[in-house]
């Protein structure tokens, strides 16, 4: 280094003397001396500089070197923890195949062997029997939209029926395949039960009951992850009856609340304890005149309800440890069009309908009671609220007198709705329900002229229940309960009858599986 500084020096040196013009033009020994003290402070500044910055060179390849080895040992440790999970799944697969071979991956399945594929069969054999305390009521459920009115051609002139059945027995089939953990499983579910339509002398020799499809939908992905989504006939995602903790001994559906199932395309979605859920659903226009109920063709009726866009739905379910809430909207479009031949006669006419609810629960006492609230209101909610009678999503003025083609309306019916109730368990086997629901119906005031329709015109509806449920053994239930139900009409009809009452004490032996 020293020797290549004077080499440096001297060079400088060498330069200066030949062309610097300070030394050329030197006057004395001292100003030479100046200039080379300066060529000396310029060497010295080179060096510092090249010293810099190979210190910096090897820093950074320093650095790097250092940060490839930290890459390389990271990529090491994930495979290594890779290999030890798949070591510890086939650790836990050997041994739940070592432990039964046929154990299923959730609750109660059965793995088909040499797949990841598991299944369930579950369900129940349910017989009831039934009493009626008032007027006849020949159904073994109380629909109180449709009680038999008081009196007259559609009145209740004779005393109650006893009648024992075994229709509302159920079966359904879980079917479940793991994919990965990021997307979740896939899954298919089918229930079916026996209460579908029959012809009325069946029961001569055997309740030859028609099979009913209750669910059939396809399910995959995961709530909590990307998400989950549900296509098939399901519960539509505005219902409250899939959140109601309470029981009861006849199968009649809660009055004031919703149970739709139809064909759906739902799409669910977490977070923390929130889910939010949409669906786009069958849609169905339910429309009433005075001269009857009209269903749409696609469905094999000969009416001139249309159905032309899907319903929308959406819920947003919140639950806590001992609470949860929910608030659930509902748009639909009803629609009517007679397609007539003849330009004069045709009329077509459309109005939105809408619901929205709140549904909320709560435990207390370490869980053996159980409170639930709901409440449903919308222009249009129709079908979508169990005591809306049959039809009466919307109303239509065609076929009053004066009333031509053009001058067609059409109408929604609004429905508002609400239900508390509660379930206390006196023991882990022995429970009651109890529970109260009142329903109000608006109408645009033509239907007072309605005719043929106007003992299905209901002005308000109240139900109520209480039972006593027993398990002796955890697959076996006795149940017993009374139910009552009324209705009032907006107008008297014919035979000036203003509504029904139904009594009824209900009983049922169910067997599960």
């Amino acid at each position: 280094m020293m020797a290549s500084r004077w080499i440096a020096t001297s060079a400088l040196v060498g330069c200066a003397i030949s062309y610097s013009p300070s030394v050329a033009y030197a006057e004395s020994l001292d100003d030479l001396r100046q200039e080379l003290r300066r060529l000396q402070a310029r060497v010295h500044s080179l060096e510092a500089a090249e010293q810099s910055g190979a210190h910096a060179d090897r820093a950074a390849a320093k650095a790097a070197r250092l940060a490839q080895k930290e890459a390389e040992e990271a990529r090491a440790r994930a495979q290594e923890a890779r290999l030890q999970a798949e070591a510890a799944r086939a650790k836990a697969q050997a041994a739940q195949n070592g432990a039964d071979p046929l154990q299923g991956s959730f609750p109660g399945s059965m793995r088909i062997p040499g797949t990841g594929t598991s299944f369930k069969i579950s369900g129940y054999a349910k017989v009831h029997a039934y009493g009626d305390l008032g007027p006849r009521n020949r159904s073994d459920n109380i629909a109180v939209a449709s009680i038999p009115l008081s009196r007259g051609a559609l009145g209740a002139q004779t005393r109650g029926d006893v009648a024992i059945g075994a229709r509302w027995s159920r079966v359904g089939l879980d079917v479940r395949t793991p994919i990965s953990e990021s997307f979740g499983a896939a899954r298919t579910f089918f229930e079916v039960d026996f209460a579908g339509q029959s012809d009325p002398t069946s029961q001569t020799t055997a309740s030859s009951f028609s099979t009913r499809l209750r669910l059939a939908f396809g399910e995959f992905g995961k709530t909590d992850g990307w998400g989950s989504v549900v296509a098939g006939q399901t519960y539509s995602v505005f219902c409250d009856a899939t959140l109601n903790p309470l029981r009861s001994v006849s199968d009649w559906t809660t009055p004031g609340t919703s149970a739709v199932r139809q064909a759906a395309i739902q799409y669910s979605k977490s977070y923390g304890s929130t889910t939010f859920s949409v669906g786009l659903e069958n849609t169905y226009s339910d429309v009433t005149s005075t001269t009857g109920t009209t269903y749409p063709d696609s469905n094999g009726g000969a009416g001139f309800g249309l159905s032309g866009t899907p319903d929308g739905a959406a819920r947003v379910l919140w639950r806590g440890e001992s609470a949860f809430f929910a608030l659930r909207g509902m748009i639909r479009n009803i629609e009517i069009n007679n397609e007539a031949a003849i330009p004069a006669q045709r009329y077509r006419a459309s109005t939105l309908g809408y619901g929205v609810g709140m549904t909320g629960g709560l435990n207390l006492l370490d869980n053996r009671l159980a409170l639930f609230a709901t409440a449903n209101y919308g222009p249009g909610i129709g079908r979508y609220l169990i005591t809306v009678s049959q039809g009466f999503g919307a109303v239509t003025n065609f076929g009053l007198p004066g009333v031509t083609a053009q001058r067609a309306q059409i109408d929604t019916v609004t429905a508002t709705a609400g239900l508390v109730g509660l379930q206390y368990k006196f023991l882990p086997n022995l429970q009651a329900n109890a529970l109260v629901s009142v329903t109000s119906l608006n109408y645009p005031s033509y239907v007072t002229r309605f005719t043929t329709t106007s003992s299905a015109i209901n002005r308000s509806l109240w139900a109520a229940n209480v039972n006593l449920i027993y398990s002796p053994v955890p697959l076996v239930d006795l149940g017993i309960e009374y139910l009552h139900g009324s209705r009032a009409l907006v107008v008297p009809d014919a035979n000036s009858v203003v509504g029904g009452t139904a009594d009824r004490v209900h009983g049922m032996v169910l067997v599960r599986f």
